[in-house]
């Protein structure tokens, strides 16, 4: 496949309509055709932009390889993931408390494991913090019995909240048969649980630029958006508005909601903030991925508590100040070095002079160098899990 046809591919996956329920063909006809299909599980199909953004991402990369299919279990109904593994009848149940959701849930995890050929865990804090364990526990059980090859791709390990949470994830990480996290941190946390040292790869959206292009503006309005999914953030949130307002720094003020937290949360704010001179716009992430990367890559700067308002901001050269609410946060910005507070509560003062100083900043577009090389690595990554296909009990290949 040339670059131009690869280009393609992934790009008509932007239009790509969900198919549920679509018969799967059957593991031997797809060896036979040289197709390898991977069974991507995450925090998918909770209308959440980061989780939504991993799955087509994966989709997006499977997609630029020959051979390689990806199925984003539960995900989304978002028009760009086209790839989403759903189960007529049961999806309506997946978010549902208690027996029912849990029976919905598990179901699509065992048709979808039994319709891969490998099981890979995508981008997120999947193994410690306030994950499911008896989510991994389950998916990797399930995955070892019908003899899948297992691995994670683009996670975060730790911090864990106790021992046995601590003794637990790393039973299920000593399962996998090979893992890429996307901050050093976790580097030492696999390094202490299962002694040895994972790839760090890098968050999935380090290579987003390498397979989206941002819609640009017309008329590049000076513009600040603001994404805050919690409470604690909404007095410093309103002194930089207000300073912002006051010196005349941005044109406008763009309040983003990126899940449903962040409706309230941001919705407050907005209803609170009284500008002067700014105008003001809102937006609510509901139905395209992209809508939502257009308007992060096309701000002047962002001011999020949400990571991946932060990173997708980032990979477009967009300064974001991000509120560091969990580890995740802080660990994004030592790795890369940016600016801004540590803290989780840091003090007022500090974030306006922060945003201030981003947005009188000039940055020349550089388009993240790096994404090319990200995209490959991932790419990369997937493809060896083909060379990966354990009997019942063995692990093949290194963690």
């Amino acid at each position: 496949m040339t670059d131009v046809e690869k280009k393609s591919a992934v790009a008509m996956t932007l239009g790509a309509s969900a198919q549920p329920g679509r018969r799967e063909e059957s593991i031997g006809k797809r060896r036979k055709r040289g197709i390898f299909k991977i069974a991507f599980f995450g925090f998918y199909g909770r209308n959440n932009f980061g989780d939504d953004l991993f799955g087509f991402i994966l989709q997006a990369i499977c997609t630029s390889r020959e051979d390689l299919v990806a199925q984003v279990v539960g995900a989304s109904s978002k028009r760009e993931l086209g790839r989403a593994f759903r189960l007529p009848f049961v999806q309506r149940f997946w978010r549902a408390r208690g027996a029912g959701g849990a029976l919905a849930r598990c179901l699509t995890y065992v048709a979808a494991i039994a319709c891969a050929d490998a099981v890979v865990f995508g981008g997120g804090t999947l193994f410690g913090a306030n994950a499911s364990i008896g989510f991994a526990r389950f998916t990797t059980r399930i995955g070892t019995w019908l003899r899948r090859p297992l691995g994670a791709l683009g996670v975060s390990v730790g911090p864990f909240s106790s021992d046995e949470r601590q003794r637990a994830f790393a039973g299920v990480i000593e399962q996998l048969s090979c893992i890429a996290v996307r901050d050093e941190s976790s580097v030492k946390a696999v390094s202490a649980l299962v002694g040895r040292r994972p790839a760090n790869l890098g968050d999935l959206a380090f290579c987003l630029p390498a397979l989206y292009t941002p819609v640009w503006g017309r008329a590049r309005m000076r513009t600040l958006v603001v994404s805050i999914h919690l409470d604690d953030y909404t007095d410093t949130v309103l002194e930089i508005l207000d300073e912002v307002d006051r010196s005349r720094l941005a044109d406008e003020v763009m309040f983003l909601s990126l899940d449903e937290e962040s409706v309230a949360a941001t919705g407050d704010i907005a209803r609170l903030f009284e500008p002067k001179h700014v105008r003001v716009c809102r937006y609510r992430y509901a139905g395209s991925i992209a809508e939502v990367v257009d308007r992060l890559a096309n701000a002047s700067c962002v001011v999020t508590s949400k990571l991946h308002g932060a990173i997708t901001s980032y990979v477009y050269d967009v300064p974001a100040l991000l509120f560091c609410y969990q580890r995740k946060c802080v660990e994004f910005l030592n790795d890369c070095a940016l600016p801004g507070p540590r803290d989780p509560l840091p003090a007022a003062a500090d974030c306006v002079a922060t945003v201030k100083k981003m947005l009188a900043a000039k940055c020349e577009s550089r388009q993240f160098a790096r994404a090319a090389d990200h995209m490959e690595a991932f790419g990369r990554f997937l493809e060896e899990m083909k060379n990966d296909r354990p009997n019942a009990g063995e692990r093949a290949g290194p963690a």
